[in-house]
């Protein structure tokens, strides 16, 4: 995947990977003809703009393989960071939660166990950037020091149709601390840590399995969706 996040900072997306058939095994070097290892398995890396991503999908010569619905999960380049969220001391997981500036109102319930953190932070990213909540975790007053439980949600931002770069996942962090921070209170000493760097999604479910990296370490108790973690360990093998 190095030469995805290299491409990727020129502005570019990893269309598809085929098998290379090389017609040749020499190279010049000095005016001499001069062997190289070709490998076992040659691959060709067929790179484009985002802007060209299946705008042709039609035409035999298209590189983006027409595939006008972003490119495949395993050529993404994806960052991650957590949102650490101060729940309310009492259990009421359906009292309404919302500022006076949001139009949106959300129940407790749906910003633990809904989807309303992944539909707030999409509707702030920019088009072709996919967000996902794969994983999330209660930490217990014990385990955070404060007098309030705290949900802990990782957010994945996935370079689906546009290039996905270090820099400006960082600003998608900034955004959504600022966003969720309208309807929920925020662990204040969580916020502004910079984001991860990219790497491919097809990482992200051995990453999720390690459980090395969310909340205190502490063993809090996860609440994962088995299927994408599955789904995407399996499309790393």
């Amino acid at each position: 995947w190095t030469p995805n996040m290299h491409a990727a900072q020129h502005g570019l997306l990893l269309y598809r990977v085929e098998p290379f058939e090389a017609m040749y095994n020499l190279s010049s070097h000095r005016g001499v003809d001069r062997g190289f290892r070709l490998g076992k398995e040659p691959k060709m890396f067929i790179f484009g703009k985002p802007e060209g991503l299946g705008n042709n999908a039609d035409d035999d010569d298209d590189d983006s393989g027409g595939n006008r619905g972003g490119i495949e999960e395993k050529y993404q380049l994806c960052c991650r960071h957590e949102l650490h969220i101060l729940l309310p001391p009492d259990d009421t997981t359906q009292k309404s939660v919302s500022s006076s500036s949001c139009s949106n109102v959300y129940s407790l319930n749906d910003i633990v166990e809904g989807d309303a953190i992944q539909s707030i932070v999409q509707g702030i990213v920019p088009d072709g950037i996919r967000v996902e909540v794969p994983l999330r975790t209660i930490l217990k007053t014990s385990q955070t020091g404060y007098e309030t439980e705290m949900a802990v949600f990782v957010m994945v931002y996935c370079g689906e149709k546009t290039v996905i770069r270090r820099e400006e996942a960082d600003q998608y962090r900034h955004l959504a601390e600022e966003e969720v921070g309208k309807h929920v209170p925020l662990r204040e000493n969580r916020r502004g840590r910079l984001i991860s760097k990219p790497f491919p999604y097809y990482l992200l479910g051995s990453m999720l399995e390690s459980g090395n990296w969310i909340g205190d370490g502490t063993g809090s108790t996860l609440l994962m969706d088995r299927r994408k973690l599955m789904s995407s360990c399996a499309k790393s093998i």
